[in-house]
């Protein structure tokens, strides 16, 4: 059975693309933080009453030596105590409107367990900073728990704030135009995929990101991205497509692995037309324009798709969903197509 789509995440996004995440949306943070020593914990939490509950995931990050100084009490400083940032992260491929008190809700109990568990040891008061982040088309609109102290004087929010309940970081990954990330970014190659729309664009930038990302210590990266895309391709056009195994994979040169993927995605498009699935497939390709740019792109890729239209046409149209960046740019595009 194949994986669901947030366990896919949990695999793409590995400590390492955790802290490239980190350094695009808290820079400032991020530089006090000892990034490459950050741990993943377990997020199968048990409260006090037993009962199970479940994150995503949670990492656990030291701060750099020198940079943040022990606490001291009566003149002496307190030995034996870590200085860590704690990072409970969620993956959400649409908007969740209570996600301000799911992400309050976990990091409870994840404190009541780790403290049980003794992760997090007598008398440390570990900071905690809740991620979440949306790999979904469109933009993140939900309340992060900040918005009520944008509302008073800058003074008093800021007296406030040290006060208020947990609070979380979006990072909007699926709008990977919003974010300034370098091809060497793991980061940035998640949020390519991520972004990929199609079969063929997924095929592509698999085999990119495969020979970018082809080290040994890249290993789990490969996996994940795989992993993730595996789940992905379900929800395009090419619903049905197969991608290759890891096994299959390791190893090849680019040109052969473009080509593998090439020749898969090629052979599930004859097989989606011998078998009578046009229909199948315009359904896929409106519900995909409606997810990116709305009802109305939606309600006109339809217009376009009256009639018969050939497999070539059916592919130019699937491919404006792809390329452009706005509806308004769709609609326009369409129209002139």
């Amino acid at each position: 059975m194949r994986r669901k789509l947030d366990e896919a995440a949990k695999l793409l996004f590995i400590g390492d693309v955790v802290a490239d995440a980190l350094r695009t949306a808290a820079p400032d943070l991020a530089a006090l933080l000892q990034l490459d020593a950050i741990e993943p914990l377990p997020t199968e939490y048990v409260n006090q009453r037993r009962v199970k509950r479940f994150g995503d995931a949670t990492f656990r990050v030291p701060f750099r030596k020198g940079r943040f100084q022990a606490s001291r009490s009566g003149g002496k400083r307190r030995k034996g105590r870590r200085r860590y940032l704690l990072l409970p992260t969620e993956f959400q491929n649409r908007n969740d409107a209570g996600m301000e008190q799911r992400v309050r809700d976990y990091t409870v109990w994840m404190g009541e367990h780790y403290r049980h568990q003794g992760v997090i040891r007598a008398g440390e008061s570990p900071l905690v900073l809740a991620v979440v982040i949306h790999t979904g088309p469109g933009r993140w609109t939900t309340p992060d728990g900040t918005d009520a102290l944008r509302l008073l004087p800058k003074r008093a929010a800021r007296r406030l704030a040290a006060y208020q309940p947990q609070a979380y970081i979006p990072i909007d990954v699926g709008r990977r135009s919003a974010l300034d990330l370098s091809d060497a970014s793991r980061l940035g190659a998640a949020a390519r995929l991520v972004g990929c729309a199609t079969a063929r664009e997924l095929a592509a930038g698999l085999a990119e990101e495969w020979r970018r990302f082809g080290g040994p210590n890249d290993v789990p990266f490969r996996r994940g991205m795989l992993a993730w895309a595996e789940e992905a391709v379900l929800g395009f056009p090419d619903s049905g497509f197969e991608l290759p195994s890891f096994e299959e994979l390791e190893g090849l040169e680019e040109k052969d692995m473009a080509y593998l993927l090439e020749d898969r995605v090629k052979q599930w498009q004859a097989d989606w037309f011998d078998e009578g699935r046009e229909e199948g497939q315009r359904d896929v390709l409106e519900g995909l324009a409606e997810r990116r740019f709305g009802s109305d792109a939606a309600r006109r890729l339809a217009t376009a798709l009256n009639g018969s239209p050939t497999s070539e046409r059916v592919a130019e149209l699937g491919d404006l969903i792809v390329r452009c960046e706005t509806a308004d740019e769709f609609i326009e595009r369409l129209d002139d197509s």
